[in-house]
């Protein structure tokens, strides 16, 4: 839009070069009037795009040219003069709008324009999740637009995160296309670091954990790399006294653990409702409010939920070690993302160790490591895992003939990948007999659509299964999952789930997100969503929540959070979560 509008300005200036000779020629006072039109394309060219020190010359001509206004008519060559000049330094503008590395106006409402419109004929939940496409248009659009405006990269990112999270699917995402953007919208993202995070204990008190100046927490001053990078920019955000005032907390006797009752005098979970957007996707209610916590301390006082302030304080009222009450006031230390992200990892990384690989957890018991569902990338295009599966057989029997009783299978945060590499691991533990998993879809080929019948649901296809080995049939077998356990991780919950001998645990269930994705490439970044879809046997969409928002992967035990698995995760460093496994054998 800024370069039609330079364009127009450049036109109009050539035009009144022309008219300087013809207005001398017929004097009209219409005509005399054209020296206006620059600057009312100026003032749409404010409103519609915003302002921008690049445009400065086209600002800069719409004014001068008003001077013509008032010259006499017989200076035509004066008129002539300036128009000319004029028109070579908005032709100048330009090309410093069209080349100019540090410009360059990114097409923020297009993106969303073509995304949606993707989304609302090719998303496949949409009866099942309530979505209301054109409600969605018509509170989204008026904020894209505005985005557009102002160029700002930051609140493009969150008003996607608020977009995507109207879904309530893990497989909605969006990214930017620049890694430093994303970071640098990551970092602005989720307010100030005060020092500390929040949880919500099973007992419904609030706690803090990861509390700056203890061994084990995240540290300002930490300089680990992590999978976001945000190392490379964290020490932008600091404010000149963090270092002195880093202890704050510490000082004042809160730890690890300790009972934090208000937050700037408000009772924490008032502040839920002012969470628009999340960094993942939460599609089980009951997991979107057990982080909701940890989202809350990044907000400081008077200020609204993802805004950042180098200068803002919060007023943090907590238990002491007598049983009191008391108040402090905590300075901003930076970004709260990079804690906000390390106190998530915490919570809820698996055993670092290489995807597929053993250990010994206690001389009953064997854990197996699944990071993702990959086996290598030979196979992963397809739909053949036996040699995957004939390496897990030998290993199990091997570990069955040598006394081991219990095995544990983690995939925490597991982001997901092949369904039939699930089908490789469950067939062996699966009761015997055939097993059937998915159906597909019948898909309308004129229409690149999926067809539903007429009770609604999709018409199914071709269905998918395994045949089941029952080689553990003896022994007792726990599945480790969390929120960040999606798509192939949420099939594998599923598939082995129901097993007699299965018991599915953690802090919170597996995201409950199962179909097939694709995703829209768009200038300024990218999204993914639900595309494809999985049917159960009996015809339903298969694990996806639906409008309730309730899990439909099997879960049977919520590890409690108490001050135990504070002390463990946040102090000692300690799986709190893995351990706690292990003992339930």
């Amino acid at each position: 839009m800024d370069i039609s509008f330079t364009i127009i300005e450049l036109g109009l200036m050539i035009l009144l070069f022309v008219m300087a000779k013809v207005s001398y020629n017929r004097p009209s006072n219409k005509l005399r009037i054209l020296y206006a039109a620059p600057a009312f394309v100026a003032v749409a060219m404010l409103v519609f795009v915003g302002f921008n020190k690049y445009h400065a010359g086209v600002y800069a001509a719409a004014v001068l040219i008003l001077g013509c206004l008032f010259m006499e008519l017989k200076k035509v060559k004066q008129k002539q003069i300036i128009a000319g000049l004029l028109a070579v330094v908005i032709a100048v503008n330009l090309g410093v709008i069209v080349h100019a590395s540090g410009y360059k106006r990114m097409p923020y409402l297009k993106d969303f324009e073509e995304a949606f419109t993707v989304m609302k004929e090719h998303y496949v939940l949409t009866e099942e999740k309530g979505i209301d496409f054109d409600a969605l248009y018509a509170k989204y659009e008026p904020l894209f637009r505005e985005v557009d405006k102002t160029q700002d990269g930051v609140e493009n990112y969150k008003v996607w995160q608020q977009f995507t999270g109207e879904f309530y699917d893990g497989h909605v995402g969006y990214k930017t296309k620049s890694e430093s953007e994303m970071r640098t919208a990551f970092c602005e993202a989720y307010g100030n670091d005060y020092g500390l995070s929040l949880i919500r204990l099973s007992s419904g008190e609030f706690a803090a954990i990861n509390v700056e100046g203890y061994d084990n927490s995240y540290t300002i001053n930490s300089t680990d790399h992590d999978n976001l990078g945000l190392f490379l920019i964290k020490d932008d955000y600091k404010p000149d006294t963090a270092e002195a005032d880093r202890l704050t907390l510490k000082n004042a006797g809160i730890k690890n653990g300790t009972i934090i009752t208000k937050w700037n005098g408000k009772p924490i979970e008032e502040y839920f409702d002012d969470i628009s957007y999340y960094m993942e996707q939460y599609p089980v209610r009951e997991n979107e409010e057990f982080f909701q916590p940890i989202y809350v301390a990044g907000m400081g006082k008077d200020m609204k939920y993802g805004e950042m302030n180098p200068d803002s304080i919060v007023d943090i009222t907590f238990i002491d070690t007598d049983g009191n009450e008391k108040t402090i006031t905590a300075q901003s230390l930076g970004a709260y993302a990079p804690r906000m992200f390390d106190t998530m990892g915490k919570i809820d990384d698996g055993v670092n160790i290489t995807n597929l690989n053993w250990q010994e957890v206690n001389e009953d018991t064997y854990m197996i490591r699944i990071s993702e569902m990959i086996y290598d990338l030979d196979t992963y295009e397809g739909t053949d895992y036996t040699e995957m599966t004939q390496e897990l057989r030998e290993k199990v029997l091997a570990l069955k003939e040598s006394g081991v009783k219990n095995l544990i299978f983690d995939i925490r945060r597991n982001g997901g990948g092949s369904p039939y590499f699930v089908e490789g691991i469950a067939c062996l533990f699966a009761p015997l007999g055939e097993h059937l998993t998915y159906y597909s879809a019948v898909i309308n080929e004129e229409t690149a659509s999926f067809e539903r019948g007429e009770d609604g649901r999709y018409k199914m296809g071709v269905p998918s299964g395994y045949v089941g080995e029952d080689l553990w049939h003896d022994g007792q077998i726990i599945l480790l999952v969390n929120a960040e356990t999606v798509s192939a991780g949420d099939d594998m919950t599923y598939m082995m789930g129901d097993f007699p001998n299965v018991t599915v645990m953690g802090f919170t269930s597996s995201n409950s997100s199962c179909q097939a994705v694709t995703g829209i490439g768009m200038e300024a970044g990218e999204i993914n969503f639900s595309a494809v879809p999985n049917l159960l046997p009996n015809g339903e969409i298969a694990i996806d929540t639906y409008t309730d928002h309730v899990g439909r992967t099997p879960f049977d035990e919520k590890i409690p959070m108490t001050q135990d698995a504070i002390t463990a995760i946040f102090d000692r460093g300690e799986d709190y979560v893995l351990q706690y496994a292990a003992d339930s054998f």
